[in-house]
Formats: structure tokens, C-alpha cells, sequence
């Protein structure tokens, strides 16, 4: 099973699940049917499943041109219904997603960034796909949710097994290692990592994704000790210049 970005806007990243045998494929958060649709003809990719972690534009915005280009089954979370056009089927805390013999995929509920926000966790594969709740080195602005949501959020998510690779929809990696080393700037784990992100932007290369072990050793909002810790580090980092 192969997992690659396709990058679109300035910093989405669209996720693209595939098998080389049978070339079907799943994909994450199509903020964008162009850069998609070129992506999959190249690889001669037959487009099953559209994943939706979150209402917001630049996550949805391709669906209508994939669907009807494909006839993909397109499945988002229920709370967000309103929001959200041509879904096939609405999604709940605890439910599960065939994906053919890519796996299947479990949803868990992550409000925060949304009140409706959702993840998608693949067991077998040992991949979560993270929308914008859990960032590499950060997190998602709270447009609906409250800190207290986030923080259960992230915690929740950081039951998952520490070998679990984060998939996330934004590269903000080095940006968010700015913040990160502001609030903690004498943590030597988080030094080390901002230096090896450094490298890889530099050679043009993805941050992501990243293990959930080194986020949680290096993420401040995943090493916050209480909701308060959380929120004074949500609010600094919106206005971290």
C-alpha cells in the first residue's frame, strides 16, 4: 500500500492511498478535483473512496468534480451535514469505513477545529489522517470548538499507539516548530527536531508524515499538562508573528 501527498493551495496536503495491483484508490480531504484528477490519471488510479475530516472549503472543494468524474462513494461527518455537498454516507463516533483491500478505517470524533471535525484511523496500517486537529508540531485553529474540546481531542488521539504515522492536511511543520520552540525554548528533543525539519524544507522535501511517538515528545500542545497550559499556548500561538 502506498501513501503520497498531492500538494495543492499553498500548503494542503491532499492524501492519496493507493495499491499497485488492482489501482484502486482513496483519497483525503480534496480540497482541489485538478490536482487530483492529474495525479490519478498519471497513475491510472480509479478513484473508490473520497475521506472528509471537516467542512472548511479547502477541504472539500474537489468532491463534486471527483464524483462525478469516478462515482466515488464520498462519506463525512454527520455533524457537519449542512455543510458538506454530495456524501453518500454520514459518519459517527466509533464507525467504520470499508475501504476495500486497502482496510478499513475507524472514525473517531476530534471537535475542536470544528465542532464536527473527525480523524481517520487505519489499524492495519498504522496511519491516522488527522485533517486540521493534530498538525505536526501543532494543532488547528479553534473555529468553532473551545480548548477544553482540543485539548480531549489531542489526548484522545494520543492513545493510539506511539508507532502510528500522522497524517495531517497542512505542511505548517516549520512554522509551528517556531511557535514550539518560543514556549519551550531550552527542550533539546524539540531543537533536534526543528534542525531535521529545517533540512527537510529546505531540500523541498515533506515534513510529513511524522509518528505520533516524536509528537508526543515534541509537540507542545501534546505535552500541555492541563487544559490552562493548552489554552495559553492555543492563544499565543494565534498571535505568534
Amino acid at each position: 500500500m502506498i501513501i503520497e501527498p498531492i500538494p495543492c493551495f499553498e500548503t494542503n496536503y491532499v492524501w492519496l492511498i493507493y495499491d499497485e495491483v488492482y489501482k484502486n484508490a482513496v483519497v483525503v480531504d480534496p480540497g482541489d478535483a485538478k490536482s487530483v484528477l492529474q495525479v490519478l490519471e498519471e497513475k491510472q488510479l480509479s478513484l473508490k473512496t473520497i475521506l472528509i475530516t471537516h467542512f472548511h472549503n479547502d477541504h472539500i472543494g474537489g468532491i463534486g468534480e471527483l464524483k462525478s468524474t469516478f462515482q466515488c462513494e464520498v462519506v463525512a461527518p454527520e455533524k457537519e451535514a449542512a455543510h458538506i455537498p454530495d456524501v453518500d454516507r454520514f459518519l459517527h463516533e466509533g464507525d467504520y469505513v470499508s475501504l476495500g483491500n486497502i482496510g478499513k478505517a475507524q472514525v473517531l470524533e476530534t471537535p475542536g477545529h470544528t465542532l464536527g471535525s473527525i480523524c481517520y484511523y487505519l489499524s492495519d496500517l498504522k496511519v491516522v489522517f488527522t485533517g486540521d486537529t493534530l498538525f505536526s508540531l501543532g494543532c488547528g485553529r479553534l473555529f468553532e470548538g473551545s480548548p477544553a474540546m482540543m485539548y480531549h481531542s489531542l489526548n484522545r488521539l494520543a492513545t493510539l499507539p506511539d508507532e502510528t504515522m500522522v497524517y495531517c492536511a497542512h505542511e505548517y511543520t516549520l512554522d509551528n516548530g517556531r511557535f514550539a520552540t518560543s514556549v519551550l525554548p531550552n527542550y533539546q528533543p524539540l531543537k533536534n527536531r526543528l534542525e531535521q525539519v529545517k533540512q527537510l524544507r529546505q531540500n523541498h522535501l515533506p515534513t510529513l508524515p511524522v509518528s505520533l511517538g516524536e509528537e508526543k515528545k515534541t509537540n507542545p500542545f501534546l505535552l500541555a499538562k492541563n487544559v490552562t497550559e493548552f489554552t495559553d499556548y492555543r492563544k499565543a500561538k494565534d498571535h505568534f508573528a
